[in-house]
């Protein structure tokens, strides 16, 4: 009988360290990315599997594309911040995985998985990603995203509501030209935040102005950039998709001489504490509460109980000093 292959089978193959092989199949600094992805993907076609002692605890793999984990943008840090706190305190592991680029096009990260009790995925990975970890057969929870081809369980927020109400705000304070910061089509959240954006306004009869929908960051690296292009006419206030959006756009303004909200008024979603930081009105959605909700689902799941597919988390608007009321005309 063949013999299952190992780490040192795996080091001798490719003329490297089993050190080399042990970090980039546990998810260890110091290996690069092109020699961790090579690795994952000999581990792969060699059948290998990460095995762990019977006695050990539960681990669990919480999985976040790193342009959704950059150090300027909190919002997936404190998830995962509150989540392993719950795995601390009952004595069991969660290792944050983050992925570059090309292993999320690529996909051949699944010996990387081998072990896991559960797996968390925020942000919003790729379709080809979250198809490789569906056929781990390991349970899915997903944490901010949806898809209709994914077999998974879910932590939502009601982003189609959130962008109504928060475009809603902007018009009862007064503002009648509204813009959009956001990439729509880089995830189901600002998408749907998008088309909430649009009932609002239809609802109003107010016209969309399709030079006012702006991008302002990289939809493949996630970094946002200051030096964006504006229309001759800008409107009087803008829903931005989160507080870096709002931030970053904010600072194009004042490279214009244009103040917020003097000249124009900003409402984001997100309530980081950058938009605390920087008076912006957000709608605050409650990132313990998204952990908690995820941990009590994943643990319905593994231990065989009863469950909902879909949660949604409650948010509320913290209004603050971006939105300039104007004379209802």
């Amino acid at each position: 009988m063949k013999s299952r292959p190992t780490m040192q089978d795996i080091a001798d193959k490719l003329g490297i360290t089993k050190v080399s092989v042990s970090k980039a199949v546990n998810n260890k600094p110091g290996v690069g990315d092109k020699l961790r992805r090579q690795i994952l993907k000999t581990a792969q076609e060699m059948g290998y599997t990460n095995q762990r002692p019977a006695n050990s605890k539960n681990s669990f793999a919480f999985v976040v594309p790193r342009r959704f984990f950059l150090e300027t943008d909190k919002f997936y840090n404190v998830i995962f911040y509150h989540l392993n706190k719950l795995y601390i305190g009952s004595g069991s592991t969660l290792t944050s995985i983050v992925i570059d680029l090309e292993s999320e096009e690529t996909a051949a990260d699944s010996a990387l998985y081998a072990g896991f009790d559960g797996i968390y995925m925020a942000g919003e990975l790729s379709d080809t990603y979250t198809q490789m970890l569906s056929k781990t057969g390991t349970p899915l929870v997903a944490i901010d995203f949806y898809k209709t081809n994914l077999s998974a369980a879910y932590v939502l927020i009601d982003n189609y509501y959130l962008g109504y109400h928060a475009t809603s705000f902007l018009i009862d304070k007064g503002h009648r030209e509204i813009g959009f910061v956001g990439n729509i089509n880089q995830t189901s959240s600002i998408n749907d935040r998008y088309f909430g954006y649009l009932k609002a306004l239809q609802n109003k009869g107010l016209s969309i102005n399709d030079q006012w929908i702006i991008p302002n960051n990289d939809p493949k690296t996630g970094m946002y950039e200051i030096d964006i292009p504006f229309p001759e006419k800008l409107p009087t206030a803008f829903v931005c998709h989160c507080d870096m959006a709002a931030y970053f756009l904010a600072n194009s303004l004042k490279r214009l001489n244009l103040s917020v909200p003097g000249d124009v008024s900003l409402i984001s979603f997100d309530n980081t504490d950058l938009s605390a930081a920087s008076g912006l009105t957000s709608m605050d959605i409650d990132r313990q509460e998204m952990a908690e909700t995820a941990f009590y689902l994943m643990e319905q799941i593994i231990n065989g109980k009863k469950h909902r597919n879909r949660y949604y988390i409650t948010a509320s608007l913290i209004d603050r000093n971006s939105v300039l009321p104007l004379q209802i005309v």
